[in-house]
């Protein structure tokens, strides 16, 4: 009993849904699934039936090693001598024959070989050993004038059964039989449905669009790859827009977990023991016995078949399930044909994020086979458009079609041809197009245009100033000057080209015609250019810098410049005067007290080395005389250095004054920051 395929829907992400119905007039449904399809069935089979129930779903296991499958199987056959070798292993069980039209029913002794003459030459002849049934006699009958053979025996024809079907099954790796048991099937069938997901190759599409002289035709055209191992006859398909999460899991896999393994036991410290009697005990025990309340009565019987328990899968009735699927297709829209040429019947809906091409007519796709399927025909708004990017190619613009998908339909990614009329234009990549969308599409290159482009780069004078707290900040704008020479080189024909310019982070557009679309990643800019004419776009660009000139740094100068320039007021000139004033104060004091300090190191140094000198002098004369010079030195150095301090001392607290007075300064006529 096979039940056909129905529905097919197929996704993108390699995927498809099918969908089995029809009606089944036996207990049992045997489906057949490649090997690597069994993980996708086992977590997405769906069973649905009108009036019988589901008992239960069996499937084969994961391959195991023919010898092992056999090994206890009490029938082995030959492939050289099958009948006599299935005759020898049956010996002791009841068969029936049929030799020269005679039924003989029996229990099958042995096989033994008697010799014959034939044509004056002794053969030995293989005859069989049977027990009749009826009045228990034996007799010996020739091998090769049995017509018939049956085994009575139940089991040993299970055997059998169960050895050829291990033999088909090694025949067949790739494949699984998985059957569906049912019960309570009416004597006229049932009705019944089955679903699940499998894997196939995603369905593809491509287009062909056609130029006329007022219109732009779309035709489309969708790739179903049937890899199964039977045929689509007349079903009904689908095909899924949008990327739905899918996975596979390995469900088909017996899943073994370790657990720990705990030591046995073997012995166990137990000796014999014996306790004394007590008699005080038993007088207790009588006492308890005696006052216990009367036992409860029998509890009663269970309810026939109370203690069972029914492994039966009860499934849902088609009848009793609300008709409702994934993607409703009641209130579908017929697209209109625009043409006689290819016969398009689909219809779609959206659905979220996804879409639905719904064939019209019920396909047929043979086993291993592929089909191309119309999905869409139809007049859209198109215009022939050059966009130049430079990126793209140096000193040409690409043609493009501006498309508007003024469908009903959803346009999914795919390659697409063009022409205009019989003559073919080039090929192009359509992206994914929802309803209204408009896209720009490359398909070939416009020699007709050629364009050059130049880059002139330069700094621009001071744009402004601002006063800090830490100086002056001056800000310039650096400059880019691109110009875009555009040539028209047909003899009849206009020209419109978009010039697609990159956008540079920090840089601004100014002086420039105003772009008609911004993207991300460009501005673009639209010229007309009439036959052997030439035109030119001049975009500048700009990009405000900034330095800083620290106060210590500032001198007349830079404030002339920019009092020049126009940049500063009367009042911050007059605090810039004033800076500077204050500045050369502070690092005239500075470096006096450097010097100041620097002395006083030289001193110290000096100080360390005559000491030195005393502690070497000796008890004499002579270095008396010396003695007394190093000393008389070491006071006066002591003298200086005295003065230098205090000197040092009046420096720093004048420093300290003016640093004040800078503040103060920057305080009152410096906006903070």
């Amino acid at each position: 009993m096979e039940l056909p395929i129905k529905d097919i829907v197929l996704y993108k992400t390699g995927i498809g849904y099918f969908q089995r119905k029809g009606t089944i007039k036996g207990n049992s449904l045997k489906l057949n699934f490649r090997k690597e399809m069994m993980n996708d069935i086992l977590a997405t089979l769906t069973i649905l039936t009108t009036n019988s129930q589901v008992t239960g779903v069996s499937y084969e296991g994961q391959d195991i090693d023919l010898q092992t499958a056999l090994e206890d199987v009490l029938i082995k056959l030959s492939p050289q001598s099958t009948f006599l070798t299935l005759l020898k292993q049956v010996v002791g069980c009841k068969i029936s024959i049929d030799i020269s039209s005679t039924k003989y029913e029996g229990t099958l002794l042995g096989i033994q070989e008697l010799p014959i003459v034939i044509e004056e030459n002794i053969v030995n002849q293989q005859n069989l050993v049977l027990q009749k049934d009826d009045d228990g006699t034996i007799l010996n009958l020739p091998i090769l004038e049995i017509r018939n053979f049956k085994m009575l025996d139940d089991k040993m024809q299970g055997e059998l059964e169960y050895f050829l079907q291990k033999i088909y099954e090694s025949k067949k790796e790739n494949n699984k039989t998985l059957t569906i048991f049912f019960d309570n099937v009416p004597s006229d069938g049932d009705e019944v449905e089955i679903n699940y997901l499998q894997e196939i190759p995603a369905w593809k599409c491509s287009y062909r669009l056609v130029f006329t002289e007022e219109q732009v035709m779309i035709q489309g055209w969708s790739m179903v790859d049937n890899i199964l191992d039977e045929d689509w006859i007349n079903v009904n398909l689908s095909l899924i827009a949008g990327l739905p999460i899918s996975f596979i899991y390995d469900l088909y896999s017996p899943n073994w977990i370790k657990r720990p393994e705990v030591e046995r036991k073997d012995k166990y410290d137990i000796t014999v023991t014996e306790f004394e009697e007590a008699k005080e005990e038993y007088e207790k025990m009588d006492k308890k016995k005696a006052a216990r309340p009367p036992p409860s009565p029998p509890m009663a019987a269970p309810a026939p078949g109370a203690g069972k328990f029914y492994a039966r899968a009860v499934s849902p009735k088609i009848a009793d399930i609300v008709e409702e699927e994934a993607f409703d297709m009641d209130d579908e829209f017929s697209m209109e044909r625009t043409s006689s040429s290819v016969k398009v019947t689909t219809e779609g809906e959206a659905e979220g994020d996804f879409f639905q091409y719904r064939i019209g007519v019920p396909i047929t796709v043979s086993r291993n086979q592929s089909s191309l399927v119309p999905i869409l025909q139809t007049y859209v708004k198109g215009q022939k458009i050059s966009v130049y990017n430079e990126q793209a190619r140096k000193n040409n613009p690409m043609l493009t079609v501006e498309l508007e998908n003024t469908s009903d339909l959803t346009l999914e990614e795919g390659p697409i041809s063009l022409y205009e009329g019989a003559r073919f234009t080039g090929e192009a990549m359509l992206p994914f197009m929802k309803k209204g969308e408009m896209r720009r599409i490359p398909y070939a290159i416009d020699l007709g245009v050629s364009v050059e482009k130049k880059l002139k780069s330069y700094s621009a004078k001071t744009h402004s100033i601002k006063i800090q707290n830490r100086g002056v900040y001056t800000y310039n704008f650096y400059i880019k000057e691109f110009t875009y020479t555009l040539i028209n080189k047909t003899q009849d024909e206009e020209k419109e080209v978009i010039v697609e310019h990159p956008i540079e982070s920090n840089y601004e557009l100014f002086d420039t015609i105003e772009p008609f679309e911004k993207t991300k990643n460009f501005y673009r800019f639209k010229l007309k250019i009439d036959p052997k004419k030439k035109d030119e776009l001049i975009i500048k660009t700009r990009y405000l810098s900034s330095s800083i000139t620290n106060y210590e740094y500032v001198n007349k100068s830079f404030i002339e410049n920019l009092l020049k320039l126009k940049l500063i007021n009367e009042t911050e000139n007059d605090f810039l005067l004033k800076m500077i004033k204050l500045m050369h104060k502070k690092n005239e004091t500075m470096s006096d007290l450097n010097a100041l300090k620097s002395d006083k190191n030289n001193i110290f140094n000096d100080q360390s080395r005559l000491r030195q000198n005393l502690k070497s002098l000796k008890a004499t004369s002579s270095e008396t005389r010396l003695r007394d010079k190093y000393i008389s030195k070491l006071e006066d150095e002591e003298d200086k250095l005295e003065r230098i301090e205090d000197a040092i001392k009046s420096l720093e607290i004048k420093a300290i004054e003016l640093e004040e007075k800078i503040k103060d300064l920057i305080k009152n006529h410096v906006i903070e920051e």
